[in-house]
């Protein structure tokens, strides 16, 4: 008899013929890899299909849900009840155009994308990013009435994106209120060498 775990084939023993016959199946490692394969496949069949089907039953009980009411037909006015509509739940996002701009009405020329900060006045950085992205936050800011523009980094891949200069308290304020209106993380500083 030649066991599944046995890898080495023994000559067959001499078989004796008698009345019955048996018959023993020999499953190899080829077999066996091959059933397991079938078994995967047909769990994953199956699998796939279950969850179609919830799909299936959860898209329809939401489309039932969602699905306007009938009018009701006309009936005497003293039988009929009507309910109060549900109130509608919106969210009410403020306009940005309420927000002041650090740059004044007066025009005043167009300040470089790329420059130094000064010494002794105080900024708001944005980012410390690489080139590109910095001048893209740059551009973005400007586009919302900050007068932003990028300035050298600590080292030489990457720059800051800095807010400024801000002469006053209440400049910084107003800054502060703008950039948080657009829900960007920040901190001042001021530049001394």
């Amino acid at each position: 008899m030649t066991s599944i775990l046995n890898l080495e084939s023994a000559a067959p023993p001499e078989i004796q013929q008698t009345g019955a016959s048996e018959f023993e199946i020999v499953v190899g490692r080829a077999q066996i890899a091959s059933w397991l394969f079938v078994g995967v496949v047909v769990v994953a069949i199956c699998s796939s299909l279950a969850y179609l089907a919830g799909e299936t039953i959860t898209s329809k009980k939401t489309a039932r849900a969602a699905a306007p009411t009938p009018p009701m037909s006309a009936a005497p006015a003293a039988a009929v009840t009507v309910a109060a509509p549900l109130p509608q739940a919106s969210i009410l996002v403020s306009p940005k155009t309420d927000l002041a701009p650090i740059v004044t009405t007066a025009k005043k020329p167009a300040s470089p994308l790329l420059a130094d900060p000064e010494m002794g006045k105080v900024y708001i950085q944005i980012a410390a990013v690489e080139r590109g992205m910095a001048m893209i936050l740059a551009e973005g800011l400007r586009s919302h009435g900050l007068d932003s523009f990028v300035a050298p980094g600590p080292n030489a891949r990457i720059f800051r994106v800095l807010i400024g200069p801000l002469p006053d308290p209440e400049a910084f304020r107003q800054a502060l209120f703008s950039v948080g209106a657009l829900d960007l993380a920040i901190f001042a500083r001021k530049y001394q060498k």
